[in-house]
């Protein structure tokens, strides 16, 4: 058997692999840099677009984080909501020491996702055990693209949540503060449910919150018509939010950066942000969900 020849106190055949890593990595920094060039015009100062570019090709990550498991137990089952046609899904967790909860989170959930994103995803019930918050976790089906607004097409996700969900939840868990944490698109349905309804919730905590600064630049399907899009605009009632604690998180590769600066330099009031390296994953929002719900703790305690 052949050993690898030492060359200046490194193995060569590591040296050969190290390389190789490095060509890969020019070589995809290439694609992405041609691939901007040409697609309509794109500066290529725009670093937050390169470094997305990266991202898709796996060249770049979000910083993650695990947890340990706590013991929270989970209560799952569905009703039938007037306001969204037919049955929603719910999962509401329990801290494992049998005392009562002294708060609730309400988290909303994703693009094409579900009440199940919190619990498999981002593991909330241990990510609050890791940090000392004795509270309960609850989600519930919002529809794969309501946006969590009344639409055009009879449902009304943010009436679900707030006439429904809320008061069958605090008849499991007591009337014990409320706050409200959601993801992407859940996270603009956490900060329009935080305003409509500000004597609910003691804090809001969006993650990535799906956000347009125009109805011209929205998704397709986020809104209905320009007139849905000023009517459900998130930014005009920012200040709705003063007497509560409002916590941003947004990676600096993630399409909605801009806009949640945008957001945030709107408020007046104290407010934290959770802005660095990641992207719109959940592996991002894993590794900020400590810091989001220590900043919602004292007024969950």
């Amino acid at each position: 058997m052949r050993t690898p020849a030492v060359v200046g106190g490194a193995v060569q055949g590591q040296q050969s692999r190290l390389s190789r890593r490095r060509f890969l990595i020019g070589a995809g920094t290439a694609v992405v840099a041609a691939g901007a060039a040409g697609f309509g015009g794109v500066d290529l100062a725009d670093h937050s677009l390169f470094e997305r570019g990266l991202h898709r090709i796996g060249l770049a990550s979000s910083p993650d984080r695990r947890f340990p498991p706590s013991g929270a137990t989970e209560q799952s089952g569905s009703f039938n909501s007037r306001y969204m046609a037919g049955n929603v899904g719910w999962t509401v967790s329990h801290p494992a020491s049998p005392a009562r909860p002294s708060g609730v989170i309400f988290c909303l959930h994703g693009h094409d996702d579900n009440h199940r994103f919190p619990f498999d995803q981002v593991h909330l019930p241990d990510v609050a055990a890791l940090v000392g918050l004795h509270v309960a976790v609850a989600a519930v089906d919002g529809g794969p693209d309501s946006y969590w607004h009344k639409r055009a097409n009879g449902t009304d996700a943010l009436s679900m949540l707030l006439l429904e969900f809320v008061p069958m939840v605090q008849t499991m868990v007591g009337h014990v503060p409320q706050a409200l944490m959601g993801w992407s698109m859940g996270g603009y349905g956490a900060l329009l449910a935080a305003e409509r309804a500000p004597s609910k919730f003691v804090g809001v905590a969006p993650a990535s919150p799906a956000l347009w600064v125009t109805p011209g630049a929205t998704a397709p399907g986020a809104f209905d018509s320009p007139a849905d899009f000023y009517a459900n605009d998130v930014f005009t009632g920012i200040n709705t939010l003063k007497e509560m604690t409002v916590a941003v998180a947004c990676g600096t590769g993630d399409p909605f950066y801009t806009a949640s600066c945008h957001l945030v330099d709107d408020m007046d009031f104290p407010h934290e942000t959770f802005f660095g390296p990641g992207f719109h994953d959940a592996d991002y929002w894993r590794s900020v969900a400590p810091g989001q719900l220590r900043a919602l703790g004292p007024r969950l305690a």
